[in-house]
């Protein structure tokens, strides 16, 4: 210590450089943003925690009876049994640190551009470049918010002020301790504005000869933009705003996006690849810096909700998981019968054969479909029959890409809205091109009748892709009991999580 000289030792020799020095440098910006989604840890993933809630507070999912020897969690089961006024410990990491951990790299990017007068590198002559990754970095911090505001906040709208509202890097450490907190209401006008500025820049696609490789690899487009601020326009109640994004994406996606293939196809890609319909996927593992495919963290532990895939060895091979489709969802659907048969409806719907596991107890004697497991090992035994989503690691292994923004859900948003506003052509003809492509004849009827259709579509059709609660919200509509009995509740109950005790603790906007 006595040859420190006391504070001439802190004293910096020579001043502070930027963190990105050149556009090839500040190309690494969006990635590290996209990288904070992923989160610092194995199953920090803000993807997989998110989506838990979507489909365990709602009406189409059940919990295995721990009987049959399938994992549980207690967090999951609380949500499931609509307990209120809890932290959700499964978020604290996967949402709310892997959340502003995004938000962060994402503002320090974006200060440094505002601060540099809108283009730090002039002489590089790159404005669209620029462009290009202020957008990314827009859509980077809108969804991450977008997690963080269902995670934690009360369905829109609502004014009570809950999570911390950073859009801009903290300065020192007495800032970084004192965020101002912000409400439902202020969190989706954040995202708005963000997301209409990120569609206004961002390219349509990659373009070889403009851009980085690693732009080519699950990274934000205009549509992707697009896409994100239709749901987030419809998650609060802006139908008729959503209408304008949802043409873009569907309608003027110059041959980008179509649904031409099976259902399967959104779910078992790797690397650049993706399925016709995929607008926006997570893998990120080319171009990342990080020493490429095999040390890229992709998504985990979909395993939660999934007939998993995980390791490579498909549903026989794998240890079964807690969250399984709901008898209420069966029925609802038309996939199972009043006698609890699988109907022929199911059947001959793609997604249950493609994308759901049907699993059986030894000696049932049911061998009707390709997706039946009669017991296939210790890992599966069961005492009952349960029908198991089965949409992830598709590609055989955790490598496989994380569809998130898919055309039929944006078909099925324009579909409801155009039913509701008395457009029914319009709206039949969107259902009808979910349905044929799942292998499914056309619907016809009309008015509470077509409304109705498209509600069970898009259960079907969204089943455990965390959707089902915040579609009923963005409807107002209250949320079934599913196979818990009892009467429906509010839209607008209480589905968030408790904001987490070490935020509370530091961050003096609380106090």
């Amino acid at each position: 210590m006595t040859g420190c000289q006391d504070e001439a030792f802190f004293e910096l020799k020579r001043p502070v450089q930027p963190p990105w020095l050149t556009l090839d440098d500040f190309e690494k910006a969006p990635i590290g943003a996209y990288y904070g989604l992923s989160g610092n840890g194995g199953f920090r993933s803000i993807f997989a925690a998110g989506r838990i809630a979507g489909e365990v507070y709602a009406d189409g999912v059940n919990l295995a009876p721990i009987t049959d020897g399938f994992n549980t969690d207690g967090d999951v089961e609380d949500m499931y049994d609509r307990i209120g006024e809890f932290q959700i410990s499964v978020f604290d990491n996967a949402v709310f640190n892997s959340g502003y951990f995004a938000i962060g790299f994402a503002n320090g990017a974006l200060d440094f551009i505002e601060e540099n007068d809108g283009d730090p590198f002039p002489l590089a002559n790159r404005p669209d470049e620029i462009d290009r990754i202020k957008g990314e970095l827009l859509f980077v911090r809108a969804y991450a918010y977008y997690w963080l505001v269902r995670a934690y906040c009360p369905a829109y709208p609502n004014d009570q002020p809950r999570l911390p509202f950073r859009t801009s890097q903290a300065r020192d450490f007495d800032e970084a301790l004192t965020s101002p907190l912000a409400s439902t209401n202020d969190i989706y006008a954040l995202m708005e504005s963000d997301l209409r500025e990120a569609v206004a820049i961002l390219p349509e696609a990659y373009d070889g000869s403009l851009h980085p490789p690693g732009y080519a690899d699950g990274r934000a487009t205009k549509f992707a933009a697009a896409a994100l601020l239709a749901k987030v326009l419809f998650h609060k109640g802006d139908h008729q705003g959503a209408l304008e994004p949802l043409n873009m994406v569907i309608d003027q996606n110059n041959g980008l996006f179509d649904l031409s293939e099976d259902p399967i196809e959104a779910f078992n890609k790797t690397g650049v690849n993706r399925g016709n319909e995929v607008i926006w996927y997570y893998t990120l593992w080319a171009g990342d810096g990080l020493g490429g495919p095999s040390n890229w963290k992709h998504p985990g532990r979909f395993e939660w909700y999934s007939a998993s895939n995980r390791f490579a060895g498909g549903p026989a091979n794998n240890q079964g998981r807690f969250i399984h489709s709901s008898e209420s969802f069966l029925r609802d659907v038309g996939w199972k019968d009043e006698n609890g048969t699988v109907t022929q409806e199911a059947l001959d719907d793609k997604r249950f054969n493609q994308l759901f596991v049907w699993l059986t107890p030894a000696g049932s004697g049911i061998n009707l479909a390709p997706n039946v497991y009669p017991e296939p090992n210790d890992n599966f035994r069961t005492t009952t029959d349960f029908v198991w989503g089965d949409k992830y690691y598709r590609a055989g292994d955790r490598i496989t890409n994380l569809p998130i923004l898919r055309l039929a859900d944006m078909y099925l948003l324009r579909s409801i809205i155009r039913a509701q506003s008395g457009d029914t052509q319009g709206s039949l003809l969107d259902l009808n091109m979910v349905r044929n492509r799942a292998g499914l004849s056309d619907f016809n009827g009309g008015g509470n009748e077509l409304i109705e259709a498209i509600h069970l579509e898009r259960f079907k059709e969204m089943a455990f892709e965390g959707d089902r609660l915040y579609y009923l919200q963005g409807l107002q509509m209250d949320i079934p009991a599913g196979d818990r009995g009892g009467a429906a509740v509010p839209y607008n109950g209480e589905f968030y999580s408790e904001i987490p005790d070490y935020e509370r603790n530091v961050n003096l906007g609380y106090q």
